[in-house]
This record gives C-alpha cells, sequence and structure tokens, in this order.
C-alpha cells in the first residue's frame, strides 16, 4: 500500500490534502488518440442518433438495436474492452470521455451506457476465461447486446433483499431460476442477461449470465416512461429457466459485490455522460436565446438570460472538472495496483471501489 499512498489520492482524500496542480488531471490534456475516439462518438450522435429522435421515442421496431449495431461497427462499444477479445482496451477515463461524447444522445445514450457498462462490466471483470472468451468478442462488437437484471419489485437500493432464487438440479447440470426483475434496461433486444439470485437460502446473491433464448424467460410489455421514452424498460420473468452451472459468474454469494462494484463504476460514468447532456442544452439555450426576440432585440441582450446561460456554463464546467479528476484519481490507481502485481481486471475493480466518496 506504500506504493499506491504515494502515487495516488485516496477516495476522498482531496478535501484534507493539498495536491500540488500539476498532478491534476484537466482535460486539456487529452491525447489525441483520446480526443479521436471522442470525435468518433460525437459524430454518430449527430449523424445516426440527433436526426432520429422522434423515431427513437416512438420505439419504432429494431431502431435501437440497428443503432447499437452501427455503433458496435465503428467500436464504440469496445472502449474498455481487452484487445484480445476484440476491443480497444482503453483506460478508465477514456471510457468517461466516450461516455460524454455519447451523453447528448437522449435514450440512445442509455441504450449504449447500459450495454457497454453494467452489461458488459460484469462479464468483463468477474468472467472465467471461457465465459470472457464466449461472450465478450460478441458483446464488443454488437453482435450480442447486453442488460443488467437486478432490481425487483421489492428490492431496489436494497439490492441483497431480493426473493429470485436458484436451485441445483438434480443432475447438477444447471441451475434453475424462478422470479422477477423490474425497470430492466435493454431487456426488450438483450440477448445476454446479468442476472442476480440467491440459491437456496444463502444470506448473499449469486450472478449469473443467462442467455436471452432460454426457455421460461419472458417479457412484460414496454414500460411507458416521462423521459427516456425510446429506451426498452420491461419486467423480466425467470420460470424453472435452466442456466447451465458454468455461467455462474465468479464465485457463489458473490453477486452482491459484483453488483455494487459494478453499480459504482456506472455512477461515475453517468456523471460523465451528463456532461454531454448539459454541453448539448447549453448550445440549444444559446441559438434560442439569440433566435428569441422580446422588445425589438434579442433575450440574450438581458442581464437575466445571460446570468442563466452563465450559471449552466459554470455548473457544467464544474461537473467536468470534477468528473475528470476523479476518472483519473482511478485510472493513477489501479496502475498503482497492476504495478504491485494486481492482475489488471481486478486492479479495476479495486481502483473503482477505493474511491466511494467520489
Amino acid at each position: 500500500m506504500a506504493t499506491l499512498e504515494k502515487k495516488a489520492l485516496k477516495g476522498g482524500e482531496w478535501i484534507v490534502r493539498e495536491t500540488e496542480a500539476q498532478h491534476v488531471f484537466i482535460p486539456e490534456e487529452w491525447s489525441e488518440e483520446q480526443l479521436m475516439i471522442a470525435q468518433t462518438c460525437r459524430e454518430f450522435i449527430e449523424k445516426e442518433v440527433s436526426p432520429n429522435l422522434d423515431r427513437i421515442d416512438k420505439m419504432e421496431e429494431g431502431l435501437m438495436v440497428d443503432l447499437l449495431n452501427k455503433a458496435g461497427e465503428l467500436g464504440l462499444l469496445s472502449i474498455t474492452v481487452p484487445e484480445e477479445f476484440g476491443g480497444m482496451g482503453a483506460s478508465f477515463n477514456t471510457s468517461c470521455l466516450t461516455a460524454e461524447a455519447t451523453g447528448s444522445g437522449h435514450s440512445f445514450s442509455v441504450a449504449i451506457s447500459a450495454h457497454t457498462g453494467i452489461g458488459t462490466l460484469p462479464i468483463q471483470y468477474y468472467g472465467n476465461a471461457a465465459q470472457k472468451a464466449k461472450y465478450l468478442p460478441g458483446l464488443s462488437t454488437g453482435e450480442l447486446k447486453a442488460s443488467y437484471a437486478l432490481t425487483e419489485p421489492s428490492s431496489g437500493s436494497d439490492a441483497n433483499s431480493g426473493k429470485t432464487k436458484a436451485t441445483l438440479s438434480a443432475d447438477g447440470r444447471h441451475y434453475v431460476l424462478n422470479g422477477q426483475k423490474m425497470w430492466i434496461t435493454n431487456a426488450g433486444f438483450a440477448d445476454v442477461f446479468i442476472v442476480f439470485a440467491k440459491i437456496d437460502d444463502d444470506k448473499n446473491l449469486s450472478a449469473f449470465i443467462v442467455d436471452g433464448t432460454t426457455e421460461g424467460l419472458t417479457l412484460n410489455a414496454e414500460e411507458k416512461k416521462l423521459g427516456i421514452k425510446g429506451s426498452s424498460t420491461r419486467q423480466v420473468f425467470f420460470n424453472n429457466c435452466h442456466v447451465p452451472v458454468e455461467n455462474l459468474l465468479s464465485e457463489r454469494g458473490n453477486g452482491f459485490k459484483i453488483a455494487v462494484n459494478i453499480l459504482n463504476i456506472g455512477r461515475i460514468k453517468l456523471g460523465a455522460a451528463a456532461i454531454g447532456g448539459a454541453k448539448s442544452i447549453i448550445g440549444d439555450a444559446v441559438n434560442y436565446a439569440n433566435e428569441r426576440e422580446q422588445f425589438g432585440r434579442p433575450i440574450s441582450k438581458y442581464g437575466a438570460i445571460r446570468h442563466k446561460l452563465a450559471e449552466q456554463t459554470i455548473r457544467t464546467w464544474v461537473l467536468e472538472t470534477a468528473t475528470y479528476r476523479a476518472g483519473q484519481d482511478i485510472e493513477d490507481c489501479i496502475n498503482a495496483f497492476i504495478a504491485e502485481g494486481v492482475e489488471p481486471e481486478q486492479a479495476k475493480i479495486q481502483g473503482v471501489a477505493s474511491y466511494p466518496i467520489e
């Protein structure tokens, strides 16, 4: 740990520890490669997503799947997937930057984030060699679409209180799943579900990789939502679903830890995605303020409107600054763990887990 303390801030330590300015990452330090990746993401949103927002919100059949396929062709689903499985193997902070670059994509940003984050990362971080080889190449290209099934009618933030059960079949070859999940993003078209259930009377959840074609897996109708209307959100039911024992993810009873760690990663990337949405809205607000006229001149000439625009910009700048500083601190922490001999994927888990405050 001595090496880690010298090279990287501990979680929350920035509040009490002096840090020299040159040791704080700022967005001006993005490399040319990182900026090119981000630009590819923005161009995709501009060309493929923004012109089709009405069609997306109407949930036109097959449209979201088609968009994810196109994103996969450009490599946008494989940013953090290791190169050996067809991915780019990019850094943690790079993945935050790509989350920002797709964050203005309305419902599409929800679908791609769920796929690349909470849908893919459990296998990438916790899967064994056979599971990674089977699923990661397809997930990185978009041939497979992923979904994350944790929440139940009686368990949300208290995830470990879930009632979905798994029992070992008589021949010992399958776990038989019974239960239901709700508010599951990408459920309507997912090929792979990360499902959390308790084996027998275990106190802690276990995690399973469940193929979307598994017999006994059924879906409710799409939820009608107030916002992000174009993202698929459904209830998922498991009625005697036979899941091969080799699809148990990690160890028995390790599901709660997987759920918490993966959601922590998702939360900081959601902050990055919010930056992209906020920047897009600032642009819309400025354009409108320059076009809308009252009392013979654009409303952008009035102090009250200028104050609103300035406040938007300030808050977004602060969010950007905080997010990428935290992202780089996590990246430094990951690299410190690797330098100490920790396996790269385990180092990523430990690195993110070291920053719960951020």
